[in-house]
């Protein structure tokens, strides 16, 4: 296995992230419907997402899949003006290729990426807790949540729900993440895809 990434390589993480983040996107935007929901919502989409991601590193098996995977899901971010949103992001793409290494391990490849999602997880719900709540409740108004959803939000921004919300956003992006090496063993393996 080389381990520079090459133009091919570029193209193909190109390609998988286009679909991911189209993914992730659509489904961040309808859980946040709901208070709950938008707290959830970086699991549920990493979970659905997983396939994506893992069909992507498993063939392209080189360092800097992730990293360049959170690199673009950080330019989306701060393209609306989320900085400790992208920085997290960009963060969580390193350590989870830190984590896979050398891609003999599905295990590290699961738990690698939990952490990426993880990280961008974190990116949301960190800055409201450290640097208070005001850019949320901007960011709520343009969102045209009302009164009522925006101090039920508030609410949940603390460390004991940050770390409860956490730890159910690992799991789920970890729970997809095992899900989709098991179809890419059972399909796209046997049809010569990986």
């Amino acid at each position: 296995m080389k381990n520079k990434l090459n133009g091919r390589d570029f193209i193909t993480i190109g390609i998988f992230n286009a679909i991911g983040i189209v993914i992730y996107m659509a489904i961040a935007f309808a859980m946040a419907t709901t208070v709950i929901g938008g707290f959830i919502a970086s699991g549920v989409s990493f979970m659905v997402a997983a396939t994506v991601y893992i069909l992507m590193a498993v063939k392209v098996k080189k360092k800097g899949v992730f990293t360049i995977s959170g690199t673009l899901l950080g330019l989306i971010a701060l393209s609306g003006g989320h900085l400790p949103h992208a920085v997290f992001a960009v963060i969580g793409g390193i350590i989870c290729d830190l984590i896979i290494g050398n891609y003999e391990s599905k295990g590290r490849m699961i738990i690698g990426y939990g952490t990426f999602a993880l990280a961008d997880f974190l990116g949301t719900v960190i800055p409201v807790i450290l640097f208070g709540t005001a850019s949320f409740v901007e960011r709520a108004s343009k969102w045209k949540m009302s009164e009522a959803q925006i101090n039920e939000a508030l609410s949940y921004f603390k460390v004991s729900w940050a770390v409860g919300f956490g730890l159910i956003t690992f799991v789920l992006a970890c729970i997809g993440a095992f899900v989709a090496t098991r179809i890419l063993k059972k399909h796209f393996e046997k049809a010569g895809v990986i």
